[in-house]
């Protein structure tokens, strides 16, 4: 299990978030979690990166920069995302409809909708003038 703190900064362009994905899932492995708990925070950091670049960056972003942070505990594994982007909480927003016809379905929304799903726990924070996304998944006890 890793206590201390690793780090990484990607430009805040869309072929960069490729490395931040390579990054956590580095991270998460030696922090001991399984494929499937590895996976999730693969896609769901994949999913966030991808929104915070266009999104908050407008996919303008090549002077603007996302700082990831990982650390584990005894019960979990903790990735931070910060940008600097406009203050934003993708936690706050509507949520879709999965049973909704699909000529009804919304076309945003989904990869907040799936990093909730994917992930045990996801907290926001805007301070300092940067957004802090915080994505939390626990260690699962392996059955004998």
């Amino acid at each position: 299990m890793n206590s201390g703190v690793s780090h990484l900064r990607i430009a805040g362009l869309l072929e960069q978030v490729a490395l931040a994905c390579e990054f956590v899932v580095q991270e998460a492995r030696k922090a001991g979690l399984d494929d499937h708990a590895v996976y999730h925070c693969e896609l769901a950091v994949d999913e966030a990166c991808t929104n915070i670049v266009e999104h908050g960056f407008r996919l303008r972003g090549g002077q603007q920069s996302i700082d990831i942070f990982c650390h584990s505990d005894s019960r979990r594994f903790i990735i931070t995302l910060v940008d600097d982007a406009p203050p934003f909480n993708p936690l706050t927003q509507a949520e879709p409809d999965p049973r909704a016809p699909l000529e009804q379905r919304s076309s945003g929304g989904w990869g907040i909708h799936f990093i909730k799903q994917l992930m045990d726990e996801a907290t926001y924070q805007y301070h300092d003038n940067r957004n802090h996304l915080t994505l939390v998944k626990f260690f699962r006890d392996i059955p004998n």
